[in-house]
């Protein structure tokens, strides 16, 4: 690489320390960080293509790419604007030599950061869950809080229900990997399968849950997943698959751990306690009786769900507004949460930019994602 582009990686970890430093102090990240790098990645890019190593088209895929993933990280609910503006400029400032041992997809600088930074996260989160587990007095409150919020028949149908639209956006998306020619790896496959899932999830939870509703979506998902596939024993083997699949990553794994956070990390506070910033581990929902009559419920969810009349409120990362807490504390002086004692589950903040300080750095050292460099090493 040349010097110019040394240059370009030194910038970007200045602006990572930098917006690293003012996230853990202040909990924010100052627009002066994160719109400075965005717009010297685009300068970056502008001057890639003076020099003749990249073309417009490419650059307005990647920043069209990068944009669009950044803003299904904010959307999803999992990084704040800032963090997601921090992410887009990454995207665009790190020069393309630094992958030029890579094809195909892995070799779209978007992805890669966005896989050097959540796989990396995850493994850290599950290894510390598993150390608060072990440091448990009480593992049966665990299990008993599983069960507890899964295994009642609202909840069996409905995972029944993701099971089915599973199979069927994972039958639909092999199918056309394969009818356009491209055949990734099998970890990206499944991160593309799951990515997927959750997208067509998130798009159909603002759609009333009615029974046409649930016909009508496992009648598509079951047709595609029979006419993906071209033999019995073929459908067979496919619907095998994405069942363990499915029950591994989204009822046991996911449901433990979102169990264990919710254990060992979450605390209940009262509503008149509440602050600006909190966020809410779980979600509260407006239920109405056919009598007329309105009581509220909780619901854990993974992701921030999109905000309609029903949802009082999400997890965000952007946390609880003024708006938000008034609205909770006269809800709560009219009873409407006396059922929960009047409190509600806060998870702790989390300070994303040194999360994706660390991205970074190994998408710099690895010239690509790390898993790659780890299969290599062992």
């Amino acid at each position: 690489m040349s010097h110019y582009e040394y240059f370009l990686i030194f910038l970007a970890l200045v602006f990572c320390g930098y917006a690293s430093y003012t996230d853990l102090k202040t909990q924010k990240i100052r627009n002066f960080c994160s719109l400075g790098l965005l717009y010297v990645g685009t300068l970056s890019q502008l001057m890639a293509w003076y020099l003749g190593t990249t073309t417009p088209l490419y650059i307005l895929g990647l920043f069209c790419g990068s944009g669009l993933i950044a803003f299904a990280f904010y959307w999803f609910g999992i990084f704040s604007p800032g963090d997601s503006k921090l992410f887009w400029g990454l995207s665009l400032i790190f020069p393309l030599s630094l992958f030029r041992n890579l094809s195909g997809a892995l070799s779209f600088p978007p992805l890669i950061l966005a896989l050097n930074i959540i796989v990396p996260y995850s493994i850290g989160l599950l290894g510390y869950l598993l150390y608060k587990f072990v440091l448990m007095r009480n593992k049966l409150d665990l299990f008993r809080y599983f069960f507890k919020s899964n295994f009642q028949k609202a909840a069996l149908l409905e995972k029944f229900f993701g099971l089915l639209l599973f199979i069927g956006i994972g039958s639909a998306l092999t199918y056309l990997l394969q009818r356009v020619g491209w055949e990734p790896d099998r970890f990206l496959h499944l991160v593309f399968v799951l990515v997927a899932f959750t997208l067509i999830q998130k798009l159909l939870s603002p759609l009333p849950k009615t029974p046409v509703y649930y016909a009508v979506i496992s009648f598509v998902c079951v047709w595609l997943a029979v006419q993906a596939t071209p033999s019995v024993s073929v459908f067979l083997t496919g619907f095998a698959f994405f069942l363990g699949l499915y029950l591994v990553v989204f009822v046991i794994a996911k449901q433990l751990v979102l169990s264990l956070a919710s254990v060992t990390l979450d605390s209940a506070v009262d509503v008149n306690g509440l602050q600006v910033g909190m966020i809410p581990a779980e979600q509260i929902v407006r239920v109405e009786e056919p009598d007329g009559t309105t009581h509220y419920k909780k619901k854990q969810v993974g992701f921030s769900s999109g905000q309609d009349d029903n949802i009082v409120i999400s997890p965000d990362p952007a946390g609880l507004t003024t708006e938000e807490i008034d609205q909770l504390q006269s809800l709560a002086a009219a009873g409407a949460f006396a059922e929960f004692g009047n409190r509600i589950n806060v998870q702790p903040s989390i300070r994303f930019a040194p999360v994706i300080s660390v991205g970074a750095l190994l998408t710099i050292l690895c010239q690509g994602p790390f898993y790659s460099k780890m299969i290599q090493l062992f």
